[in-house]
C-alpha cells in the first residue's frame, strides 16, 4: 500500500457524510475514466474509504470531536497508519 490519503471536509455535515460524499465522487471519476486501467491512486483511495466506512464507529467518532461531528468546520486527512488501519488527522488553519 502506498502512502495514499483522502481529504475530507466537515462543517455542516459529519465525517461519515464527508466520507460517503468523497466515496461517491471518486467512484464517479473511476466510472467515467476512458482508459482500460483505473488510476492506482484512485483505486487505493476507494479501498481506504471503503475500509473506513465499513470499520469505523461513527457514533464514537462524532462524539469524540466537534470537528468530526461537523459542528466545527475542519479539514480532515484520512490515511493509513503503519499497521494499515485508517486514521484521521486534522489540517486546521487555527
Amino acid at each position: 500500500m502506498a502512502n495514499v490519503s483522502v481529504i475530507l471536509k466537515t462543517g455542516g455535515h459529519c465525517i461519515q457524510a464527508a466520507a460517503k460524499s468523497e466515496f461517491r465522487r471518486i467512484t464517479l471519476m473511476i466510472l467515467e475514466s476512458t482508459g482500460d486501467e483505473i488510476s492506482p491512486v484512485l483505486a487505493e483511495q476507494i479501498e481506504l474509504l471503503t475500509d473506513f466506512l465499513e470499520k469505523s464507529d461513527f457514533g464514537e467518532l462524532r462524539s469524540s470531536d466537534e470537528r468530526l461531528a461537523g459542528t466545527v468546520e475542519s479539514v480532515c486527512i484520512l490515511r493509513r497508519d503503519a499497521n494499515g488501519n485508517s486514521v484521521i488527522m486534522f489540517d486546521d488553519k487555527d
